[in-house]
């Protein structure tokens, strides 16, 4: 495949090239700030990462990388529930078997003891992390040091069954009210159930995405300022029962008590829920070769607002960072500038020939806004920006994993059990604040 320069510089770069050649650019080494004459030549670079339709397309793409530098990429799948321990036992046990990893970006905080920081090597290369939303910036960085840069990174959606939504003469709903009663008219039209929540626990702390989009929106906070507990906030309690609305008020799908992020999207796609706030790399999923649906039957929408503040949501990524055990940084910050190219990214996006390899994922501002990546899609970029534009990331926290596992928990417990609200917010504020007062940052 010839690589031009469309895919490399962006739209705005394009319009100006376009307006005076049509001719076909391969890409040099140079133009992707690439080291030339191959000085790592004959270096493997072994990557640990998830099992994802992105990288399955990358994968694809490795003897692109290996032809303009000569360094060899390994690919090792790590089950996404398994990832985080398994990085955090490679380093404790000092292998230095891999060069590059990628991680939730609320573990990054604790992961920076095995990470190298990517600050000079990104001012030395001229990195554009301008071309970011920034919620993908602050999402790599801990203390504001960049510890990652994103590759795969995820907006929230809302989507819903376009045929349902207009056989019950229903508008796409732009904030959280109007989503409850849009789930209430569909339900009672249609039989099916409103939405599809993920109040069940166990998978990497999932639910908890979708809960710290309630708290955002209430402008609740984890910690305050001085590092104490405030989810138990009145402020907290009111996002936490607005969370749980669905259930209370009938609308969510049975399952949803049990169900995490995966099987939310399944009852979506087996055409058992009318509505789904997911993260977008849930529309492959919903309108591929798996799904019941058609693209035509699903819409989506920005993160619905609370109140007059349409914007409040959250973004989150899976930064790449070099392997602080690594004993070949240099090639592997070669094959991460590669890996996170805007060209390579809008050609993954663009390119539907196969499905194992189908993906919308693109992270970079320019993409986001390319037309062909939106043709090729549906326009689901441009509205994931969106909810982009004013998305916070989640908390940076290094004892996030331990302070996640007592929330996820608490959430769980207060839907299949209807324990009192405050109460259980109490109860996992006094479990968080030990913790954090153990470790503070």
């Amino acid at each position: 495949m010839k690589l031009n320069r469309r895919t490399f510089l962006g739209s705005s770069a394009v319009a100006a090239l376009m307006a005076t050649t049509q001719q076909s650019w391969a890409l040099s080494a140079e133009e992707l700030s690439l080291k030339s004459g191959k000085p790592y030549a004959g270096t493997t670079i072994n990557v640990m990462l998830p099992n994802a339709g992105q990288y399955r397309a990358q994968k694809k793409r490795l003897g692109e990388l290996e032809e303009l530098t000569g360094i060899k990429v390994v690919h090792t799948y790590v089950p996404y529930g398994q990832l985080l321990d398994k990085i955090t036992a490679e380093a404790i046990a000092g292998n230095d078997d891999y060069d590059l990893v990628t991680y939730q970006d609320t573990w990054g905080p604790a992961l920076t003891p095995y990470l190298d920081p990517l600050d000079d090597l990104v001012a030395a290369d001229g990195f554009d992390m301008s071309n970011y939303p920034q919620v993908f910036v602050e999402c790599s960085q801990y203390k504001d040091t960049l510890y990652g840069l994103p590759v795969r990174g995820q907006a929230q959606l809302l989507f819903y069954r376009k045929d349902l939504f207009e056989a019950a003469g229903v508008a796409p709903p732009t904030t959280i009210d109007e989503m409850v009663e849009a789930a209430k008219t569909v339900q009672e039209s249609s039989g099916i159930s409103g939405i599809a929540m993920d109040y069940g626990k166990g998978n990497g702390f999932q639910n908890l995405f979708s809960w710290m989009n309630y708290m955002r929106g209430h402008k609740a906070e984890l910690l305050d300022a001085d590092g104490n507990v405030a989810f138990n906030s009145e402020a907290g309690v009111e996002a936490t029962k607005d969370y749980l609305r669905p259930l209370t008020e009938g609308i969510a799908n049975p399952g949803s008590v049990q169900f995490v992020e995966g099987d939310k999207v399944t009852s979506f796609a087996e055409g058992n829920s009318a509505m789904l706030m997911v993260w977008w790399w849930g529309y492959a999923r919903l309108t591929g070769e798996s799904s019941s649906l058609t693209p035509e039957q699903v819409g989506f929408v920005p993160v619905p607002g609370f109140g007059n503040d349409t914007k409040a949501g959250i973004g989150q990524c899976m930064p790449f960072g070099i392997f602080k055990l690594s004993k070949n940084k240099e090639a592997a910050w070669e094959v991460l500038k590669w890996m996170a190219a805007p060209y390579l990214e809008v050609d993954i996006a663009t390119d539907k020939s196969d499905p194992d390899t189908n993906e919308i994922i693109v992270v970079h501002t320019s993409s986001l806004k390319d037309s062909a990546v939106n043709e090729a899609n549906f326009g689901v970029q441009e509205v994931g920006y969106e909810s982009l534009e004013n998305a916070r990331a989640m908390p940076m926290l290094k004892t996030w994993p331990q302070v996640a596992s007592v929330l996820e928990a608490t959430i769980s417990d207060i839907a299949a059990n209807g324990t009192d609200v405050k109460t259980a917010l109490d109860a996992a504020a006094t479990q968080v604040q030990r913790i954090v007062d153990r470790n503070p940052e």
